[in-house]
């Protein structure tokens, strides 16, 4: 299982997937960690995941990924929020959330889910153009390097490879380069 999970892993950021797919994947995984699973608004950015044109495999790595550390990021997010919930301007605005008949189950009143929601807004493009590069730098310089040195080549030989590199022919066929 988890060496199927890695080989599809390599598959992806050697594929011809464009790499803003990628990113994209990448930033909705950063989202998704950010914000508490026991929120409606966290089942509505599954489904975006689901809807959209990303690698749904990558978004829920990265979201796996993200979600060991993001816990630091609370105190940033709960004063955010906070700023946002305190707003003079969006009183109103609040207001008429908490009387319609589904957005109270978002809790978009808790600062922290406020804070988390509006904070992966605004690292959403940052997030997908930093990762769309770091995978183009990855096909373009450092696979070859890797592919080439003679550690992955002695690895290679080993019986564990085999078992990745027969689980990678297993992805091509359902990913396919084209």
């Amino acid at each position: 299982m988890i060496i199927r999970l890695v080989a599809k892993l390599i598959a992806l950021l050697n594929s011809n997937k464009r790499a803003a797919e990628v990113g994209a994947a990448v930033a909705f995984g950063f989202w998704i960690a950010c914000v508490p699973a026991t929120n409606l608004l966290f089942a509505l950015l599954v489904l975006v995941v689901v809807l959209v044109k990303v690698n749904l495999g990558m978004a829920i790595v990265s979201s796996l990924g993200f979600s060991i550390f993001i816990s630091a990021l609370d105190p940033l997010a709960m004063r955010l929020g906070e700023a946002i919930l305190r707003s003079p301007a969006l009183t109103d605005l609040f207001t008429r959330f908490a009387a319609m008949p589904i957005v109270p189950w978002t809790r978009f009143n808790d600062t922290l889910v406020m804070g988390t929601l509006v904070g992966g807004a605004i690292l959403f493009v940052p997030i997908t153009l930093l990762a769309a590069m770091l995978v183009r730098l990855y096909r373009k310089h450092i696979h070859a390097r890797i592919a080439n040195s003679k550690l992955v080549k002695a690895f290679m030989a080993t019986p564990f490879a085999q078992k990745v590199a027969s689980a990678l022919q297993g992805v091509r066929r359902v990913w396919p380069a084209a």
